[in-house]
């Protein structure tokens, strides 16, 4: 290794005694300067962190840099670089070596922390990677300039002429008559560099060993193992550092291999470490990851973290399906499968490639998967809510991609018909999948038949490409559905709420769908058509079997027991967001596919509009108690007492909600013809009731409904209104009966028409000033503009 003095005698040295070639002369311009300012690397240690720590810090940064160089250049020892790397390194191994002992013994963290000095080895392994950064960071050509400024000579002097050299994929800077940049540049060509590459993997080894990834960050990781008392905060702390130091330097090693870092596959084995440390719950890890994911992106030329992993999603999707059949070593990959899904948002991009991690996955939410990885279950639930999302987001694109190919067809076709007859002898094979027609002469083609046949040719691909990605669309929400649907009915309150939003999503996703087949069916038959028209000799392809295409009534018919079960829960919150869905998912998929089931499940539903929120009702003796399945836990008799008054409020007024929207929608309004006396009914004794919480929803129920029969809703409101007021209106003729002949006053408030449709009510007494204010504020939305149209 050359001294200092010796470099500097050399950078003083003439530079007509000595010429540097032209690989000697060049220098790689460092990362674009907004990516390096805001994800500088390397950055200061955390452990720097008193005042004059930063100077210090880059003096020494300054002598491990070149030492690394100074390693790296000298061509006369080979190895050299590696046997000094191995000497931190050593402090790497000895960590991993303990907590691989750790794990053999069944120790607890707290006996290991105080085994190993307090977590010295921690620290000494952090310092060991920090070393090993710089070193690295020293043989890279973004050192230079630092190099030039502390022997003080300017990186600027000479003149030069800056070009692309293209072998790496790198910018050069070629610097002539500029004898001070040759000693720092250094010959990383054949036998040097791979010594350079060599040298990485072996650190990048040791980097990514699971060992080191397991030690805990919080004491939440360890309090169920763990059982002798607190932790120090200070060996989380130590453990967070170490991990951070270690992410920067895989940074570090992409910035001094460029491309190469990805074609040695170093690539490939960091990026799914990275991805998971990007939801990392200890802040400085996840920004760290997230500035190396961003560097090595513009390394590789990669617009976002999402160009990047959409270019390895093979890899990662790969490693994910893999290591999902080990879950109990990899109880990680949820974590990982989220962050590339939701963080990176490359979900619609990668959708084709989802099948068969939707499968193992399916397998988790399982029964079984879910008795034996219970902690899991959340995690993988988000997982397949982001594979929803992108499902849903795709699926509607569908529609509208379909119906433009139909008019694209549509439109080439007439344009055909206006031109009939000029190519007709020449196109007579366009259809002939795989075959020619023998005896054609080839002079009877003419370039517009070419291109008529051509532009056929392009439809049938379009058309079956977009039918295969479609069904992949179709199958993948499918399967998400299938996977969540049991969830509903979880008492897991976050386990439930996700999985209604998976369902939301997912019926969405194949109600367009179905939509965008339809509109390829007409597309199908336009073409078949046409063929027959022109071609009678051609065999229709029958070989299609479209009996898979109906999904969604299927899937909803499979989902409806479950958002039942999520109900009779009683749990507020969940009940609150099954409504919604119930409201949404059968606008989707239209009102007479669930008129029966109102007609049979509906008990369940109005039964939470019987009852007033401020009196309790006692259980009847014949009200069955659900049936509980052995590994879940029986709920307590005493659940609906510690329900609040505001939370029961609450659920009452979603339930008139999703009555209202289902009642104005012409679509899903068919679903309460089976129940729509006994709905009526109950709306109109809560509205009559007064309670001010449940005023406006009520209001909103009552226009719903009566926008289905406003008749009945009339009569309902009416034989009260008019049964307390004193002054009835007169007949407007004689012809007419008079108020009393049509609504006799009851001999009891249980014999109202309300009473009768909609059962006994407990709590909801009737107000009169609220009858009176309900029946005019109904009669001026709703009977006036009846009257009049």
């Amino acid at each position: 290794m050359r001294s200092i003095a010796e470099l500097n005698a050399v950078i003083k040295a003439e530079s007509e005694n000595s010429e540097c070639s032209v690989l000697q002369n060049r220098k790689i311009v460092s990362l674009p300067e907004n990516v390096h300012t805001e994800y500088e690397l390397p950055r200061v240690p955390p452990w720097f962190v008193n005042i004059g720590s930063h100077d210090l810090y880059q003096a020494l940064a300054g002598i491990l840099r070149l030492v690394g160089r100074c390693l790296f250049a000298d061509s006369q020892i080979e190895g050299s670089l590696s046997a000094i790397a191995d000497i931190p390194l050593g402090h790497l191994r000895k960590l991993i070596s303990e907590v691989r002992t750790k794990g053999y013994h069944s120790e607890s963290w707290l006996s290991w922390y105080k085994r190993t000095g307090s977590g010295q080895l921690v620290r000494q392994a952090s310092t060991a990677a920090c070393i090993l950064n710089e070193m690295i960071y020293g043989i890279s050509d973004q050192v230079i300039a630092n190099f030039q400024t502390m022997f003080g000579k300017s990186s600027l002097s000479g003149n030069g002429e800056c070009f692309y050299a293209d072998d790496n994929g790198e910018y050069f800077e070629f610097v002539g008559n500029a004898q001070e940049e040759c000693v720092w540049n250094v010959n990383k060509g054949g036998n040097a560099r791979s010594q350079l590459i060599d040298c990485i993997g072996n650190i990048l080894h040791e980097y990514l060993s699971s060992e080191i990834w397991d030690l805990p960050l919080e004491s939440s990781s360890v309090s169920h193992f763990d059982g002798e008392g607190n932790l120090n905060s200070y060996f989380f702390h130590d453990n967070a550092m170490l991990q951070q130091v270690i992410i920067e330097g895989i940074g570090i090693f992409n910035i001094c291999l460029g491309k190469e870092f990805s074609s040695s596959g170093f690539l490939h084995s960091s990026l799914y470490m990275m991805l998971e440390n990007v939801i990392c719950s200890n802040f400085h890890i996840r920004r760290a990851s997230d500035a190396v994911l961003h560097v090595i992106s513009t390394i590789n030329n990669c617009p976002s973290v999402g160009h990047l992993v959409l270019a390895n999603a093979d890899y990662v999707i790969d490693s994910i399906c893999q290591q999902l059949r080990h879950l109990d070593l990899n109880p990680h990959v949820p974590n990982v499968l989220s962050a590339m899904l939701s963080y990176v948002g490359v979900a619609d991009k990668v959708l084709p490639l989802l099948e068969e991690l939707m499968r193992a996955v399916a397998m988790e939410l399982e029964i079984l998967g879910r008795n034996q990885h219970p902690h899991l279950t959340t995690p993988f639930l988000k997982a397949v809510a982001e594979i929803t999302k992108a499902s849903s987001k795709e699926a509607c694109a569908l529609p509208e991609k379909a119906e433009s190919f139909l008019k694209e067809v549509k439109f080439k076709i007439s344009n055909m018909d206006k031109e009939k007859g000029k190519h007709f002898s020449s196109s007579s094979h366009i259809m002939d999948i795989g075959s020619e027609v023998s005896d054609r002469k080839p002079e009877s083609c003419s370039s517009g038949a070419d291109l008529q046949e051509e532009d056929w040719e392009s439809i049938l691909f379009n058309l079956n490409d977009s039918r295969i990605y479609r069904r992949a669309v179709g199958s993948i929400a499918g399967s998400c559905i299938i996977a969540a649907t049991p969830l509903i009915a979880s008492d897991d309150q976050a386990a439930c709420l996700i999985a209604l939003d998976v369902v939301v999503d997912g019926i969405l996703a194949l109600a367009k769908v179905e939509e965008a087949y339809k509109q390829e069916s007409k597309t199908k038959e336009t073409v078949e058509d046409f063929i027959l028209s022109r071609f009678p000799h051609v065999l229709q392809d029958n070989v299609d079997d479209e009996t898979g295409e109906n999904r969604l009534l299927p899937a909803m018919n499979k989902v409806w027991p479950f958002l039942v079960a999520c109900v009779r829960n009683k749990n507020p919150v969940t009940t609150r967001r099954c409504c919604r869905v119930i409201s949404t998912v059968v606008q989707i998929c239209g009102g007479e596919f669930f008129a029966r089931r109102f007609h049979t499940d509906g008990i369940h539903f109005w039964k939470l509009l019987t009852t007033s929120p401020f009196q309790k009702k006692s259980h009847p003796k014949q009200e069955r108690v659900p049936l509980q399945l052995p590994y879940r836990k029986s709920s307590n008799s005493s659940e609906d007492d510690s329900v609040g008054e505001i939370s029961s409020l609450k659920v009452q007024a979603e339930l008139l909600n999703m009555i209202s929207d289902l009642a104005r929608n012409k679509r899903s309004a068919p679903a309460l013809d089976a129940v729509f006396k006994k709905v009526s009914g109950l709306v109109v004794g809560i509205a009559f009731s007064g309670v001010k919480g449940l005023l406006e929803a009520s209001v909103n129920a009552l226009v719903g409904l009566a926008s289905i029969d406003p008749d009945l809703i009339w009569l309902l409101l009416s034989d009260v209104y008019y049964s307390r007021k004193k002054d009835l209106p007169s007949p407007p003729t004689s012809e007419f009966p008079g108020i009393l002949e049509i609504l006799p006053p009851p001999p009891s408030s249980k014999e109202y028409l309300y009473v009768l449709y909609g059962g006994q009510t407990f709590g909801f007494d009737i107000d009169f000033s609220a009858v009176e204010a309900m029946y005019t504020k109904l009669h001026d939305q709703v009977f006036t503009k009846q009257m009049y149209t």
